[in-house]
């Protein structure tokens, strides 16, 4: 009879610590699309626009943003903070003629416009903070001087100017 009674207690302490672990957070990315289902584009309210959707969601290092546009009429660039404020986008960091799908993997401000001509006046911008996840470990510089990942097949036609 003690034998089952430390059987029991042995899988009531497994159990525990599993139903534990399963409670532990998660480092899955969230999946935002830029803007809903207005997409990138010129927005019909300016930049207020796509600063009010940002502002509706907590960005942390490893979410996917998807930037959904039409081939050909319309582009997106990540500047930085700088041209962002003017609207400069003769020298971009990176620049992406077709749809993207980036994920961030550094804690920080990322800048987004469109190189096409009047469309970042027009208010087609957006600045969105990544905080660092509370379940990333503190890891080693990357590589990559850049901390994007370009995740979409069609993104790998972008171009870093």
């Amino acid at each position: 009879m003690n034998n089952i009674i430390v059987n029991n207690a042995v899988l009531l302490v497994i159990a525990a610590v599993a139903a534990s672990m399963m409670m532990l957070p998660t480092a899955e990315a969230a999946l935002y699309t830029v803007g809903d289902d207005l997409g990138w584009t010129i927005p019909p309210g300016g930049a207020a626009t796509y600063a009010a959707w940002a502002a509706k969601h907590s960005f942390v290092v490893k979410d996917i943003l998807v930037f959904n546009f039409s081939a050909g009429e319309d582009d997106l660039a990540v500047v930085t903070k700088e041209d962002f404020d003017t609207c400069n986008t003769t020298n971009p960091l990176y620049e992406f003629e077709e749809p993207a799908t980036l994920q961030f993997l550094a804690s920080d401000t990322f800048y987004f416009t469109s190189t096409l001509a009047g469309h970042c006046s027009k208010g087609q911008k957006l600045a969105i903070y990544f905080a660092p996840s509370s379940t990333d470990s503190p890891s080693p510089s990357p590589t990559s001087s850049f901390p994007l990942k370009l995740v979409s097949q069609k993104i790998m036609q972008g171009t870093r100017t």
